[in-house]
């Protein structure tokens, strides 16, 4: 498969602005270079980078809007204009209409200034969605949703800031919620265009959750089925740039590069310029796994300069992980370190534009305000329920009045009696059962404690002496022998003396090498880890990915290094077991610029920092770190998981040790 690139830089707008100049220039010449490495291919499918915004909103809409005299018909056209850049992927221009929508509405007193602010909540959220800004999203998306709720509104925008919400659940991997929300348009909505973007989503959710193929196609099959008119076209296309993903996925690498092309051709034409970049990172990453890297690397670059253009930051973390595999495959280490800090700056950016306080504090009060909707929709079955019964009862009183009137006070104390007594019974015994696996789990905490501390002062102490046998005991012996041996003419007494020191000598050094664990000498010290990380993985539902790059200097690190490396790992891997609820790990072993790095993260619960107490776990870990003059940083938010970046300098430590 031929490329051929065009590649277009306009003065007026720098392609790479968020970057430093050195990383902004790194990636022009990276871009350019294989720009003119490709451009004398057959073409067949052409990759373009914009160092512009392209036009794409017709010139009529915006003389409308300057002609206008209505607030009304201005904010109909600003909604109209932000929907039609949503499409086209610029995020910023979507929210400067988002915010142009707003500054009319404030302190407005309009007719049908209700319908404006939903649609207003709509395109900020929309527009901070495409950007990344989750958290952001989710605030504009529950403030509308919350004004709606209030005034009892169902109307099509209101399902359409659900559908918002729902996405951004997904996004943030929580499932349960998001499936809720697109089941839930399913069945209130009779509108094709919302029915079938629910189903493409709960179609995206079977892929993410379950990795159930055939599920998503079902549901894919059933969006294609409601989205036949042409205002449909670009959920069309996602359909089927996810159908391709699938493919490719299942190694059908012919049919996966035929959908991402015909979706890259397809949104070029029709400008649907984020989708397109979508459809390259999905390109480049097929002729990753088909260890065609350098196409892979000026695919995946055109795709991180349209991202960067477009600020869609979430888009940019996705094409740097593609980057970062290819520079790993190739061995070219100290591109993929500085895409690591790239990616981690984005992340920190993501999370520093988003007020998480005012952001939980809406959400929690939108999901009580669902769970007191649901308890009025209980109270309201159950008032029917007991009318039903208390007619039957009247009905039987009729007839057997002068019977009941003894009979039914006896059975009702009785009745409630025995459902006293139950409950009691059920109480005590679910409290007992508490009360023993609190014991159970407290006396396994004490004892693993203890083990793991026996097991690191044993340790200790073995290489203490190991090395006080090797270098003082055994530096004595050599000594000796040194100075017996230069003697001339040694009589037999001399000579039955020096074979007596060179044997003491030798049990010496035996001794002194079986005290050091035998593993970190026999073994590589990557092949240890593999090993360790495998038991995991049998022994649990996570899925861990392990790399080390180069491993030869990796392995060839001292024995103090190792051990205190391994047991952090070790460390590092109880607690994810034990408190995140994760389903993923990545491990990551670096060694750059006399400097060996460790990247561990995981997808669980996370914690916040400001709130939560170093355990012992992280007390260890820190202790053994400082050991080694190294660094440790923390970075954990609620439900996106943890990061442990550690950070060690080898020249420091082989002075010191």
């Amino acid at each position: 498969m031929s490329i051929k690139t065009s590649y277009h830089i306009f003065c007026n707008r720098s392609l790479i602005k968020p970057l430093s100049p050195f990383i902004k220039n790194a990636c022009l010449f990276l871009v350019l270079l294989f720009s003119c490495f490709y451009v004398f291919a057959q073409e067949e499918i052409r990759i373009t980078a914009f160092g512009h915004i392209p036009k794409t909103i017709p010139d009529s809409l915006y003389t409308r809007l300057k002609q206008t005299k209505t607030d009304n018909e201005r904010l109909h056209l600003y909604y109209i204009i932000g929907e039609q850049y949503a499409k086209h992927g610029n995020a910023d221009s979507v929210n400067f209409y988002g915010n142009k929508m707003d500054s009319v509405l404030n302190g407005s007193n309009l007719k049908d200034s209700l319908l404006h602010i939903l649609r207003m909540k709509k395109l900020l959220g929309d527009g901070k969605f495409i950007t990344g800004f989750d958290d952001e999203a989710l605030k504009q998306y529950l403030e509308g949703i919350t004004v709606s709720d209030s005034l009892a509104l169902t109307s099509k925008e209101v399902i359409w800031l659900r559908l918002g919400l729902g996405k951004v659940y997904l996004r943030k991997r929580e499932y349960t919620s998001a499936k809720n929300i697109f089941e839930k348009c399913v069945q209130e909505t009779v509108n094709e265009e919302i029915k079938a973007n629910a189903y493409y989503l709960l179609g995206v959710l079977a892929t993410m959750e379950y990795e159930d193929y055939d599920l998503s196609l079902s549901y894919y099959e059933k969006a294609r089925s409601l989205a036949q008119k042409p205002s449909m076209d670009r959920l069309l296309l996602k359909i089927e740039l996810n159908e391709g993903a699938i493919f490719l996925n299942r190694k059908k690498y012919d049919k996966a590069l035929v959908n991402f092309e015909h979706v890259m051709r397809a949104s070029m034409e029709k400008q649907y310029y984020g989708l397109y970049t979508n459809a390259v990172l999905n390109y480049g990453d097929a002729y990753s796994e088909l260890g065609e890297f350098e196409t892979a690397e000026m695919v995946l670059s055109m795709a991180y300069a349209n991202a960067i253009n477009w600020n869609r930051l979430e888009l940019q973390k996705s094409i740097i992980q593609g980057l970062r595999n290819v520079y790993v495959a190739k061995g070219d280490y100290k591109n993929a370190y500085n895409l690591m800090t790239r990616y981690n700056s984005i992340s920190e950016e993501i999370l520093e534009n988003q007020n998480l306080k005012t952001i939980k504090d809406l959400e929690y009060k939108y999901k009580t305000l669902q769970k007191e909707k649901e308890i009025v929709e209980l109270k309201r079955t159950q008032l029917a329920k007991q009318n039903e019964i208390e007619r039957q009862k009247t009905i039987k009183k009729a007839v057997l009045y002068g019977f009941l009137v003894l009979l039914i006070p006896i059975i009702t104390l009785l009745y409630v009696y025995y459902q006293k007594l139950q409950a009691q019974s059920l109480l005590a015994a679910k409290q007992q059962e508490l009360n023993n696996r609190k014991i159970t789990s407290l006396l396994n905490e004490q004892e693993l404690k203890i083990a793991k501390t026996a097991l690191s002062a044993q340790q200790e102490e073995r290489s203490r002496i190991a090395q006080q046998l090797h270098d003082s005991i055994g530096g004595n012996l050599a000594g000796i022998k040194l100075q017996l041996s230069n003697v001339e003419k040694p009589n037999d007494t001399q000579v039955g003396i020096m074979k007596q020191v060179n044997e003491t000598y030798e049990l010496v050094r035996e001794i002194s090498h079986n005290l050091i664990p035998k593993k970190f000498n026999e073994n590589a010290f990557t092949m240890l880890l593999t090993d360790y990380l495998e038991k995991i993985k049998t022994s649990s539902n996570l899925s861990i990915a392990f790399s080390a790059h180069p491993e030869e200097k990796i392995n060839g690190l001292s024995e103090k290094i190792k051990v205190e490396l391994y047991q952090t790992i070790q460390e590092l891997t109880t607690n994810t077991l034990k408190h995140a609820n994760a389903t993923s790990i990545e491990l990551h072993l670096g060694f750059y610029n006399n400097t060996l790095q460790l990247l561990f993260e995981d997808d669980g619960i996370g914690f916040d920092m400001k709130k939560s107490h170093e355990g012992i776990g992280i007390t260890n870990i820190n202790t053994r770190i400082k050991q080694l003059h190294g660094n440790i940083v923390l970075d954990s938010t609620p439900g996106r998981g943890s990061a442990f970046t550690i950070t060690i300098p080898i020249k420091d430590i082989d002075e010191k040790v």
